[in-house]
């Protein structure tokens, strides 16, 4: 699966506010999963659709 236009847009505009620092696309399930230097969402997965949800998000 490829990633979405909106995940590369997300990813994009995470990278020109210099916020990503790690991330890594999982070609079986179409999520990105990102690590950033926010304190509001540190470690988030971006959602084919485009939503970003925290990795911890429904446990």
């Amino acid at each position: 699966m490829e990633p979405s236009e909106l995940q590369y847009s997300i990813i994009s505009a995470l990278e020109t506010l210099e916020l990503l620092q790690n991330s890594f696309y999982d070609e079986g399930s179409g999520n990105w999963y990102i690590n950033t230097s926010s304190v509001v969402l540190p470690i988030a997965i971006i959602l084919q659709n485009g939503d970003v949800v925290p990795l911890d998000w429904g446990l």
